[in-house]
C-alpha cells in the first residue's frame, strides 16, 4: 500500500482505544496516556505494513503535537494559525544553556514550540523554531557527544530537544555516534545514568517506546554520511516566482536573478567564506536542510520593489526577498552586491521582516 493511499489512522477500527485514557496531569501525559498513543501509531502502522522511518514519523507527529498547527500551509498563510504553544525564550549568545533553562521548565511536551530570541520580534509560524533545532543541536554535538560528558545533569533536557526537534519539523537529531544511539534505544538496563536520562527525555515524546515497537525507526537517530546541498538542490527548492514572459518586469527580475546565481556558484564553491549553500537556504527557511518531512510550504524567491539591494527574509513562509533595479536605482556593482549577499547570509537574523 503507498503512504499517500493509507486510511486516517482515526478510522481504524483495531486502534488500541483512548476511551479509558484521560490526558491531565503530567504523569499522565509521560505515563499511560503517552503509551497508549505509542500502541495506537504502531498498531496503525503494522497493520497497514508501513516500515519506513519518515512515514511512521509523520503519522506518529500527527497523533503527538498538539496545540497551534507547527507551520504555515497555503491555506493557513494569509489567515494565520492560532492555538496553544509552549513559549520559550533563548540568548543566540548563550544559546545551549538558556535553552536547557527553558525546555526543563516545560511541562507539556507535546504542544507546538514557540521559539522568540531575545531581542528580536519576529513571530515564530515556524521559521525561528526551524532555525533554533539547526543551532542548538550543532551546540548539543559539540558539547555534549564530542566527546561525551558522563557526568553532566543536562541529558534529560538533551533528550528533550533531541525529541523536539524530531517531531515538530526539525533537523533529525543524527548527532549521537551509532555505538551510543545503540545504548540509548536497545540496551538493557543496567545503563549508566546518562544514558537513562538521554531515554526520558527522548521517551517524553514516547520515541524509545516507538523504537522499541517499530526497530526500522532507529534510522532517525542512526549518523549517516551527509549529502551535500549542491546548486541544482537549492535552485529546485528555492523557486524564484518570476513575472510573465517578456515584461519590462521580467526583464529585471533576470538581471538580478542572474547575478544571485553567479553569487550561489562563489557560495558553492567557498569563494564567499563564511558563506556556504546551506547559510542561503537557512535564511530563506530557517534550517539549512531540507527537513525530513519537506517543507509546508515551497521555499520561493520574489521580487520586490526597493531602495537597498539588502536580501530580506520571512523564514515563517519560507520567502527570499531580492530588490530589483529601475532606471534610478541601477543594480550595484557585482562584487558590491555580492558583498550585502554576503552580509544577509552570514547573520540569518538580520533584515527579517
Amino acid at each position: 500500500m503507498e503512504f499517500h493511499d493509507l486510511p486516517e489512522i482515526s478510522s481504524i477500527t483495531s486502534m488500541v482505544t483512548l476511551d479509558n485514557v484521560h490526558p491531565g496531569s503530567e504523569n499522565q501525559l509521560n505515563g499511560d496516556y503517552l503509551s497508549t498513543l505509542v500502541k495506537k501509531c504502531t498498531t496503525f502502522c503494522k497493520s497497514n505494513d508501513v516500515s519506513d522511518p519518515i512515514h511512521v514519523l509523520k503519522i506518529f507527529q500527527k497523533e503527538i503535537v498538539t496545540g497551534r498547527p507547527l507551520e504555515l500551509t497555503e491555506e493557513t498563510s494569509s489567515t494565520g494559525i492560532y492555538g496553544e504553544t509552549n513559549f520559550i525564550l533563548v540568548d543566540r549568545g548563550d544559546l545551549l544553556k538558556t535553552a536547557i533553562e527553558e525546555i526543563r521548565a516545560i511541562s507539556d511536551m507535546r504542544k507546538c514550540l514557540e521559539v522568540q530570541f531575545y531581542g528580536e520580534c519576529a513571530a515564530d509560524f515556524g521559521g525561528p523554531r526551524k532555525e533554533f533545532f539547526s543551532l542548538v543541536l550543532q551546540c548539543i554535538k559539540e558539547e555534549y557527544f564530542e566527546p561525551v560528558r558522563e557526568w553532566s545533569d543536562d541529558y534529560e533536557a538533551v533528550g528533550r530537544i533531541l525529541a523536539l526537534s524530531t517531531l515538530q519539523n526539525g533537523r533529525l537529531p543524527r548527532i549521537m555516534s551509532a555505538e551510543l544511539v545503540e545504548k540509548v534505544f536497545n540496551q538493557v538496563l543496567p545503563v549508566d545514568k546518562y544514558i537513562q536520562d538521554l531515554r526520558k527525555g527522548l521517551d517524553s515524546l514516547g520515541l524509545v517506546q516507538l523504537v522499541q515497537e517499530l526497530p526500522a525507526v532507529i534510522h532517525l537517530f542512526t549518523p549517516q554520511q551527509s549529502n551535500p546541498l549542491t546548486l541544482k538542490m537549492l535552485t529546485h527548492l528555492l523557486k524564484p516566482q518570476f513575472s510573465a514572459e517578456g515584461s519590462n518586469r521580467r526583464q529585471r527580475e533576470n538581471s538580478t536573478y542572474t547575478l544571485f546565481i553567479k553569487y550561489m556558484r562563489e557560495a558553492a564553491s567557498g569563494r564567499r567564506g563564511a558563506v556556504n549553500l546551506g547559510s542561503i537556504l537557512r535564511f530563506a527557511t530557517g534550517t539549512e536542510e531540507e527537513p525530513a518531512l519537506g517543507f509546508a510550504l515551497q521555499p520561493s524567491i520574489q521580487f520586490m520593489e526597493s531602495a537597498n539591494f539588502l536580501p530580506t527574509a520571512n523564514t515563517c513562509i519560507n520567502r527570499m526577498n531580492l530588490s530589483l533595479p529601475d532606471e534610478s536605482n541601477p543594480l550595484p556593482l557585482q562584487e558590491e552586491l555580492f558583498n550585502l549577499f554576503d552580509l544577509a547570509f552570514c547573520n540569518t537574523f538580520f533584515g527579517l521582516e
